[in-house]
């Protein structure tokens, strides 16, 4: 009888262990799961917050005269078209090919997308010119969420 008690204490022992090795398992493969979600999350935040200040910084920089600053059309895209210090030239931005792209060239060389350098990849990225001529920006990630900036011009209002 002895012997058989011995058995099952030992089974039931065997059982604990095994259950507590099972949901410290369960316990890692949860955490590592959340753990991933969370990265995943801020590396999009970070893409869109590095869109939005690599452009908001471009614009920044060329903002010495109202006329810096422009949009156009351009072959069926808008194209954010930022005039550089140096004469003739300046910076396109762009959104082309799931990507946001800038393209610095002659301002009367053609207009080639494919040129353009990938800033960002994104699902869509737009900018409007508003009445008073303040920017918005606005992005979609990758996962469908949509962020939206928008850029007060100092000395672009309509008086």
């Amino acid at each position: 009888m002895r012997e058989q008690t011995h058995r099952v204490n030992g089974f039931l022992m065997l059982l604990v262990y095994g259950i507590f090795a099972l949901f410290s398992l369960l316990l890692v493969v949860v955490g590592a799961r959340v753990y991933r979600n969370i990265v995943t999350t801020g590396q999009r935040n970070t893409q869109t917050r590095a869109a939005f200040s690599y452009v908001t910084n471009k614009i920044r920089m060329g903002t010495q005269s109202p006329e810096a600053v422009r949009l156009e059309e351009i072959e069926g895209m808008e194209v954010l078209v930022l005039k550089a210090e140096a004469e003739g030239y300046e910076t396109r931005i762009f959104y082309y090919d799931g990507a946001l792209r800038e393209l610095y060239q002659a301002s009367d060389q053609e207009f080639f997308p494919d040129m353009g350098e990938k800033i960002v990849e994104a699902a869509d990225f737009q900018v409007r010119i508003t009445e008073e001529g303040n920017l918005i920006l606005r992005a979609i990630d990758s996962e469908g969420t949509e962020h939206s900036l928008h850029l007060y011009m100092e000395g672009k209002h309509n008086e």
